[in-house]
């Protein structure tokens, strides 16, 4: 059975035509992603798109995603905020939404048990910013299969 995993972070403040974060996979597992939730921080309005990315982007900053079950093995999901080769992108998002400028106002996506989103392996998904602003800071969370 595969483990489950979860992370909370907080974003950049992405400028516009950038990445709020991304999430990248290992090399030996791929990654099934059920829920996320993200949430502005700051009262500023932010249009948030979830992509594909058009490169291989190179993370410089990742946090690692935490087993819910201690007993789980380590996760190898990785959360970035930022990148010695930034994310590009096409105009092909998965989802998108425009968060109204109100702190603590969001979204949660999620996909049901066996439709979950997924990241092959040594893959990323980018959280872009497509408005004409800088957005918030993003309260965000994740949760997993792997």
């Amino acid at each position: 059975m595969a483990g489950s995993y979860s992370l909370g972070i907080q974003s950049v403040a992405a400028a516009s035509g950038a990445a709020f974060f991304t999430m990248h996979t290992g090399a030996n597992i791929r990654a099934r992603i059920q829920e996320i939730g993200l949430f502005v921080n700051a009262a500023t309005a932010s249009s948030v798109g979830l992509i594909r990315p058009s490169n291989s982007p190179v993370a410089t900053t990742s946090v690692l995603g935490l087993a819910e079950d201690p007993a789980d093995p380590a996760s190898t999901l990785n959360l970035d905020t930022a990148w010695s080769t930034a994310p590009t992108i096409g105009t092909s998002f998965l989802r998108r939404i425009t968060i109204p400028a109100t702190i603590g106002n969001g979204v949660i996506w999620s996909w049901p048990p066996g439709q979950e989103l997924v990241i092959p392996v040594s893959s990323f998904l980018v959280f872009w910013n497509f408005g004409a602003l800088a957005g918030s800071v993003l309260n965000a969370y994740v949760k997993w299969f792997e």
